[in-house]
Formats: structure tokens, sequence, C-alpha cells
């Protein structure tokens, strides 16, 4: 097996409310290979972006990490000092945000942005030196022009063309591993593919591993060695890409897959999950998904079910599974 470059273990995240603490990622155990694409996928509010915050300590309060490990390259990034761990934010682990034009600022230069993320971790270098290393980090991600576009502003440029821009600025000082938030959310399917695209290629040239967070399977599927389902906080199914497209293990993943048209099938309708996600302060007590599960039986109530081995590295944390990929959910047993 490759070896882990990043492994999370046990990772717990919970916010303080009028209720007590409630658990955005909640026992959360991942790893990323060297070189490697994990994709996280999930419903909107299921932790996936809370999961990665985590990870570079940018957790708003009133949350906080109240439990587990986060270790790279063996190195808990969860007990570095803040200052320690301000050199790790960008040299050793970037992250592009799911929005660029709320995370680029609009009263500076494209080029005074890249300038800033390499001046941070190399204050000797010069000014000239700075500026040659941006355009030419514009360049890299394929931005027509870049000499012009370095003394641009957010607002003159497209979609597609700022977030070309966020990509540069976390690939600026060569990070061992990327996270990329939503990176195609609002890009047209054109603009996606060339995003996605330029990500395998830079990964290709550059050897970093990527965490690929979306709720988009077509993307984990193009992207994506390895996938992790998340739901309520929860990992509901890991294991190799071909193994979750190909034999899903876990009702919400078959959900999920039975919700999307293939062009390999003829279906007259597509599959519906019922129900929606608990809110995080009324979870049932067992498995989190039973509520709206075809396949639950009486013990599926009575406690969370662990991951557990299903075939060689794929897990589900299902007390049914194995699961037949190819039975319906609305023709559960």
């Amino acid at each position: 097996m490759t070896e882990a470059l990043l492994s999370i273990e046990g990772l717990r995240t919970v916010f303080r409310s009028g209720m007590g603490e409630i658990a955005a990622v909640d026992g959360v155990s991942l790893s990323v290979p060297r070189g490697r694409t994990l994709g996280i996928v999930g419903e909107s509010g299921c932790g996936k972006s809370m999961l990665s915050l985590s990870v570079m300590r940018l957790v708003p309060p009133p949350g906080r990490v109240a439990a587990g490990r986060v270790l790279l390259e063996g190195r808990d990034l969860l007990t570095l000092p803040k200052a320690e761990m301000r050199d790790v934010r960008g040299r050793e682990v970037a992250m592009i945000f799911q929005e660029p034009m709320t995370s680029l600022n609009p009263v500076h230069s494209i080029g005074d942005q890249i300038m800033e993320a390499m001046r941070a971790h190399e204050p000797r270098a010069g000014a000239a030196e700075l500026r040659d290393r941006a355009i030419a980090a514009l360049a890299r991600v394929r931005i027509p022009a870049p000499e012009r576009r370095f003394t641009e502003y957010p607002h003159q440029l497209s979609g597609g063309m700022r977030q070309r821009v966020m990509i540069a600025m976390a690939l600026a000082c060569s990070p061992k591993l990327l996270i990329a938030d939503e990176p195609t959310t609002a890009l047209d399917v054109t603009v996606q593919a060339q995003i996605l695209d330029l990500l395998r290629e830079l990964q290709s040239e550059t050897g970093m591993s990527i965490i690929l967070i979306t709720h988009d399977l077509g993307v984990v599927a193009e992207m994506a060695d390895e996938v992790a389902v998340m739901y309520a906080g929860r990992v509901a199914e890991r294991g190799p890409a071909r193994a979750i497209f190909e034999d899903p293990q876990h009702p919400y993943t078959l959900g999920l897959l039975g919700s999307i048209p293939r062009l390999d099938e003829e279906r007259e309708t597509l599959l519906a999950i019922e129900g929606s996600v608990p809110p995080p302060f009324a979870l049932p007590p067992g498995c989190r998904f039973a509520p709206r599960c075809p396949f639950a039986i009486s013990p599926c109530n009575a406690a969370p079910p662990p991951l557990r081995d299903i075939a060689d590295a794929h897990e589900a944390a299902c007390i049914r599974a194995p699961i037949e990929a190819s039975l319906a959910l609305g023709n559960a047993a």
C-alpha cells in the first residue's frame, strides 16, 4: 500500500450551543496516500467542509476540535504551536476554498495576493523575485496573458479565472497536500472540466496529494483514487473509488448513486432517498441513516454501527452489509 501522507484519527469537532455541544464531525478516521486523491462526498451539512477546516485548524468559534489526531507525516497538526501551524498552512498543506469571490480580497490586485501568500513563507525574497514567481504561478494554471492578469482585480475575472487564481495561490509554495473544497461549484461544465484537468496535470507534475470535497459524484468518479462517503458527521462508507461505484455497500451510497442518471443504464425513473438529514441536535440513537433507510431493521436503532471490512480496503458502517448493489432502494428486503 502507498504510504499515507495524512492520517486523520478519531477526529471530533464540536460547537457549543444552548442545547449543549453539537458534533459537526464525529469520530472520523481517514488517510490520504502520497500522490493520490481522496474524494469526500455527501449532502450539504454532512461535515465535509468542517472536516477540512479542522485539518487546517481554521474551525470558526464557538467550534473546536474536541478529540482526535491529524498526522501529517507523523506530526500531529492539532498539537503544534500556532506559529508552527501558520508555517504549515500554505507551505505543506494548502486549501482552495469554496467560493473564490469571497476568498479573494476585492481591493487588492491578483498579483499582490499571490505575492502575499509567497511572502508569508519566504520573507527574505525580493519584490522582483516574488513578482516573477507570481506571474509564473498564473502561467502554470493556464491563465492567458499572466502579466496583464497580475495587475487586475478579482471583479475583472470570470468565475473560472478566479478559481484558477485560487489554485495558483494554493500551489505558490508547492504544498504536499492540496485540499480542494468544492473547486467546481457554480462553474459551467466546460470550465469544470478544465479545472479538473488542471488539477490532474498539476498533481502529475508535483506529486502532491489531493483531498477533493464535493457533492458531485461525477467529479469524484473522474478524479478520486479513494472515496469516503459522509453522512451526519460520520463516514458511512470508504474504499477504492472503483469499489464504491461498482459495488456500494451502504444504503446511503446506494441512494446517492441511484439518484443520478447513467449512460450505461435505461431507467424510467431515478431513485430518491426519502426524508431529510436529521439535525445535529436530534440525531437518532442508532444508525443515523436508519430513519431514511429501507433496509433498516430493529438492531439498526440500538447503537451506531462501526465501520467494518466488507472487502479488501472497502469498509461500510452498516450491519446489513454486504448488500447486493443491484437491489433498488425501494425493493429492500
